[in-house]
């Protein structure tokens, strides 16, 4: 039994941090000390600079999915510059031929977070300085009104105790990468690599290796297919009809679709394209809302707006369209975009579809034995072939295995449904029953969802008010547990409302109209994004709503300063979010 060698304590630890990667949540996203725990400790700072706050950070550098560690040739931004940053720190532009379409190659972004990071101080220390890397939080537990954490450094085994009178997990949903189990592999002489890794493995340059297995649906599978294919390896992409796989491939747009904005990324930001979603985080007082989705024919106008993008997007890809005799149409997505039943990403490579459907096998099947140097599927015609590396783009562990049971139960944090007590399940079914029907009502398309692959989900789904503060406990915060499109944007939303929250600067609503909110967020969650949203949480195309509503909840207002047309034309930027923070500090913590 390893025991601790020291204990320490501080007003407020963050454990973990991260962002995920703009459009998407699934098996192409990763988090570590990113972009969500870093803004929050700032934000915590800067409204209270004395706090004894550190960070708990299991890797070496800081970034997440940006990190040194983590990029790799092929990996460009899905967000753009100007809304790629914190309101307080503008970032430079890349050098043009880093540049397309106002994206930008990771590593932009990487140089961006080591400088915030080392460039914001309080009390004369740096947000760098209170960062413990190398830590692996053990467990978390609850000991006479204090959180209790549990840690080992990983560089040298060591163990250490913390306390914290408050604990914000900014871990995410992606915080463990996610390897199957794959049969006969400890027979396999080739390598198992999951994307995490990818970018310090020699796999692409080892001359070795030369037939490589990709397997995964989403963006972080294309990407690894593109450099594979591009380093003149032999590809086969797989994707599963088990695990996340099973919802089929991901939708990846081309990212030069035309708008009447500056890019799609800024279009995103504008409150009339969120209108077009059937979002119940938008106010129901709006004719235009109303219209849109609680009349027919205003559902039959936003569904043909939807179908011209998917249109577009099933035509750049060209599924049906190209030659290929490998397979290559078993890449085209299920469900149409709208719905986001898989995953979805950006194309950043005007060859990647080309190169796909000229050179790479394409099977949907899940893999039945590695052995020596062959790779077998379970499909009728037994195929097998040669492979060397397995790269796994197959998502991520849940991040909350540091609580035991009874504490997820408590918090409202999912948990294996076959013990879920018999009263919890009756008092929740009620709610999210009623809440169904509110959801029904409202939204016209919501009442005949597309015939799709729905994938179970084993848990309970979060309950937790706005996807960050449990019911019954104030103490501990949940960042980065929503999957929002423009994760940033949220981000930052997030942690100023943390603060208020923490400050108790606005007056919560009654713990039962809190549970009745948070089953609607339930309801139109599995109505909205079908399997997506088993888990309640899901809100990738709601970011907007999502963030006014924190914002609108703890009484600021310049986010809806633009005046009519602008509030509802204009791109929210991170220079309206900073405009908000100021006006928090001076009304609530320099009056």
């Amino acid at each position: 039994m390893a025991f601790a060698e020291s204990v320490a304590s501080f007003d407020v630890i963050v454990v973990g941090a991260g962002l995920f990667q703009l459009w998407i949540a699934s098996e192409t996203t990763n988090d570590s000390l990113g972009l969500t725990g870093i803004v929050a400790a700032q934000r915590l700072l800067q409204a209270h600079p004395e706090t004894q706050l550190t960070i708990l950070e299991r890797d070496y550098c800081v970034g997440g999915v940006w990190s040194e560690r983590r990029i790799y040739p092929s990996f460009w931004t899905q967000w753009t510059h100007g809304i790629a940053e914190f309101s307080d720190m503008s970032m430079e532009r890349p050098p043009p031929e880093d540049c397309m379409y106002d994206l930008f190659r990771a590593k932009y972004t990487t140089k961006y977070l080591e400088d915030y990071v080392d460039s914001k101080s309080h009390a004369g220390t740096t947000l760098r300085d209170r960062i413990q890397f190398n830590t692996h939080t053990q467990s978390i537990k609850k000991v006479n009104g204090q959180w209790q954490l549990l840690c080992i450094d990983t560089t040298n085994d060591s163990h250490r105790t913390i306390f914290s009178s408050k604990l914000m997990m900014a871990n995410g949903q992606s915080s463990l990468p996610n390897v199957p189990n794959f049969p006969g592999k400890d027979q396999f002489h080739g390598k198992i690599i999951h994307s995490i890794d990818f970018g310090q493995s020699d796999v692409i340059v080892d001359k070795s290796v030369q037939h490589v297995a990709v397997v995964g649906a989403g963006k972080s599978a294309a990407d690894m297919v593109y450099e594979a294919v591009k380093a003149g390896k032999t590809v086969s992409w797989i994707i599963r009809k088990t695990g996340n796989g099973s919802l089929g491939a991901a939708a990846l747009a081309p990212i030069d679709l035309p708008t009447p904005y500056k890019n799609g990324v800024e279009a995103s930001q504008a409150r009339i394209m969120a209108s077009l979603q059937p979002c119940y985080l938008i106010p129901y007082q709006s004719w235009w809302t109303w219209f849109l989705h609680s009349t027919t024919l205003g559902t039959k106008l936003v569904t043909k707006v939807f179908s011209l993008l998917d249109t577009t997007v099933r035509k750049s890809a060209g599924y049906r369209e190209r030659t290929s005799d490998k397979g290559f149409e078993k890449l085209e997505y299920d469900n149409d975009i709208i719905w986001q039943n898989g995953t979805a990403g950006g194309c950043h490579f005007a060859d990647f579809w080309p190169l796909v459907a000229e050179k790479v096998y394409v099977y949907r099947s899940d893999i039945k034995l590695l052995n020596g140097h062959e790779l077998y599927l379970n499909d009728e015609k037994d195929t097998h072939f040669p492979c060397d590396a397995v790269l796994c783009g197959t998502g991520w562990k849940c991040g909350l295995d540091m609580f035991e049971i009874d504490t997820l139960i408590d918090l409202g944090l999912p948990y294996p449904k076959d013990i879920e007590p018999r009263e919890e399940t009756t008092k929740w079914e009620k709610l999210v029953s009623e809440a169904d029907s509110q959801v029904l009502k409202r939204f016209v398309m919501l009442r005949n969802p597309p015939k799709h692959y729905h994938k179970p989900e084993h848990r309970t789904p979060y309950r937790l008010y706005h996807t960050m503060a449990p019911v019954h406990d104030d103490s501990i915060l949940f960042m980065n547990h929503i999957v929002a499109g423009a994760k940033l944007f949220a981000a930052e939303a997030q942690a100023i409302w943390a603060v208020a929250y923490w400050d108790k600067a606005f007056k919560l609503p009654s713990v039962a109209e809190r549970e009745k909110d948070i089953a609607h967020m339930i309801a139109w969650n599995k109505r909205r994004y079908l399997s997506n949203g088993e888990l309640g949480h899901f809100a990738a195309f709601d970011s907007v709503p999502y963030v006014d509503r924190l914002l609108d909840e703890i009484g600021v207002t310049w986010h809806r300063k633009k005046g009519w047309l602008g509030n509802m034309f204009a791109p929210i930027m991170p220079t309206d979010l900073g405009k908000v923070w100021r006006e928090y500090l001076a009304h609530h913590v320099y009056p």
